[in-house]
């Protein structure tokens, strides 16, 4: 939310600069009416193209946008770690008393159908279907608010062409001409700004936050199906920090707590 927020601050804070630059005022940006034309027209946009049950779920998409952090996939390499280790000493079914201490989801989820008795490629097969809802549900706020992004700038280019026809019925008062076209250029401004500083950025941050969990929660069921193999702790932490960059490869004994990322590297 910082990041979102800090990122708005300095779009507004380079277009002020821009104005008193070129010695403008920043009044000139203010125009009520062309700002509730675009908002309140894209908004009846997004009504008429979504249903009353998914346009109740947009202030749940909003806070998700602007406050959830994707998720760490090392976190996730860790946690199997110390899994791993448990299963190596107490077996399996001794995993079921850590389920309530998991929070990732996607390690629980596939863990809690293991210690059920099924079969790994059942396992990799419900939390295949469960990754498709998810996404599912995902997109519904990608794209309302990528629908969001086309809309205002349309609806500005709208106002623009509903002030120049209210200008052109007053060509008689040649005094009223610039003033009259500014407001109508200020719609598409408007509509322009509303796309590009909040309605796109948003969807991006939600684009961004799906393919990160979806890939967490894919390097998870490959961990937990590996780990139902029987694959050994150390193998299991190779296996998983395949997924990640190099430089966060630490391996098997820092991630068991048992050296540090520095003696490691020695």
């Amino acid at each position: 939310m910082v990041m979102f927020l800090g990122g708005i601050a300095l779009i507004l804070t380079a277009i002020g600069a821009a104005m008193v630059i070129d010695g403008n005022s920043l009044g000139v940006l203010l125009g009520p009416s062309s700002f509730v034309l675009v908002f309140f027209s894209t908004a009846g946009a997004a009504v008429m193209a979504y249903g009353l049950s998914e346009l109740k779920s947009i202030p749940r998409v909003i806070v998700a946008a602007l406050r959830n952090a994707p998720p760490d996939l090392d976190e996730t390499v860790t946690t199997l770690a110390s899994l791993a280790d448990v299963a190596r000493k107490e077996g399996m079914l001794a995993l079921e008393s850590r389920l309530e201490e998991i929070s990732d989801p996607g390690i629980r989820q596939a863990l809690q159908l293991v210690v059920d008795g099924m079969e790994a490629e059942q396992v990799r097969e419900m939390v295949e279907i469960d990754l498709e809802s998810v996404e599912k549900r995902h997109q519904f706020g990608i794209s309302f608010f990528r629908s969001l992004g086309s809309y205002a700038p349309t609806f500005g280019m709208v106002g623009t062409v509903i002030g120049l026809i209210n200008m052109l019925q007053n060509l008689s008062d040649p005094s009223q001409l610039g003033i009259g076209m500014a407001l109508a250029m200020l719609t598409t401004l408007y509509g322009v700004m509303l796309a590009n500083i909040v309605f796109l950025p948003v969807a991006s941050r939600l684009d961004r936050q799906n393919d990160a969990e979806i890939a967490v929660r894919e390097a998870a069921l490959d961990g937990v199906v590996a780990l139902q193999g029987g694959i050994s702790p150390r193998l299991l932490v190779e296996r998983m920090e395949t997924f990640l960059p190099p430089e966060r490869r630490v391996g098997y004994s820092v991630r068991a707590g048992r050296t540090s990322p520095a003696q490691e590297a020695a």
